[in-house]
């Protein structure tokens, strides 16, 4: 049996294809061609902030080879992007929580808002009852584990308002997504639109709990990871970044609560949302939980891309 530390991805490539070749020769500047000089001009001013990809032993990477993915080439292979239809972000909360899960829902929620630049809709809490058994089950005592497909199948589809661009279900019961695996931090569905995660591990180290501002950052790196895969963005290895798949709790722990720059210039482009305003909301949001190092880290980004020309 494989013992599974990642966040399982069912990906389906909606409308992903290359764009006719459109060469110099025969067209002219568009507003779309403009926006990617301009982005690729402020992603430079960003680079100074990030690593460079450090792969150790036990890494995702180690064992998932994978071909990242440019600003660039994330432009060209049409994304999945929030429609002027569909461009809220729904955070549904499912189980019973404790008041201090239910803060750190709350606090996910406002910082999808700041980091997304889109409205995020935080739900009330919805009771999970009568689990079918063959989508259960006890791996260990106290900790029963609910199947993934339960919840992407059953239970999330007809809570999907008309106007989401994505629907993000938070539970504190741990998850698995097949009987061979031990278990996982959540699974998300494109073609749904759908995600369901998991607090369960995110709150503990080993067998006893974190501390506070570690279960929160932990929560807000999954949460925005795994709403940029809805947005067809693939994992990131150029840099340490918060788009890098991770392979366990301590890699998690490791990556930075920020995307890269490149990756932060495909939301952009596809929200789309203006650098410098994010950077101040973020800072805020940082403030307000009195994190001076990460506030002063946003404002300092916030300075870089705004004296881009």
């Amino acid at each position: 049996m494989k013992l599974f530390a990642i966040v399982l991805l069912c990906v389906a490539l909606l409308g992903c294809g290359k764009a006719p070749d459109d060469t110099p020769s025969n067209r002219t500047s568009t507003p779309k061609d403009e926006s990617v000089r301009r982005l690729s001009k402020t992603k430079d001013s960003l680079v100074r902030f990030f690593q460079p990809m450090d792969v150790r032993d036990g890494d995702w990477l180690r064992s998932h080879p994978e071909d990242g993915e440019t600003f660039e080439d994330y432009v060209e292979s049409r994304p999945t992007r929030p429609t002027a239809e569909r461009n809220k972000i729904y955070v549904q909360p499912l189980g019973t929580f404790s008041p201090a899960q239910m803060k750190v829902v709350k606090l996910t929620a406002e910082y999808l808002r700041a980091f997304y630049s889109l409205p995020v809709v935080l739900r009330d809490p919805n009771p999970v009852e009568k689990v079918p058994l063959e989508m259960q089950r006890v791996q260990y005592p106290n900790n029963r584990q609910i199947r993934t497909s339960y919840f992407l199948d059953n239970i999330l589809p007809p809570l999907l308002p008309n106007d989401a661009a994505a629907l993000i279900c938070f539970t504190n019961f741990d998850l698995y997504p097949e009987d061979t695996w031990n278990y996982v931090f959540g699974q998300a569905s494109l073609e749904a639109r759908v995600g369901v995660w998991s607090l369960w591990r995110l709150e503990r180290d080993g067998q006893k709990r974190t501390d506070a501002d570690r279960f929160l950052d932990r929560t807000l790196k999954i949460a925005t990871h795994e709403t940029g895969h809805m947005f067809s963005m693939r994992h990131c290895k150029k840099y340490e970044c918060l788009m890098s798949g991770t392979n366990s709790l301590d890699e998690t722990d490791r990556r930075p609560l920020d995307t890269c720059p490149e990756c932060t210039m495909k939301i952009a482009w596809a929200v789309p949302y203006q650098p410098a305003e994010r950077y101040k909301n973020l800072a805020e949001f940082w403030r307000k939980q009195k994190r001076s190092s990460e506030e002063k880290l946003m404002l300092e980004k916030m300075q870089a891309v705004g004296g881009v020309k």
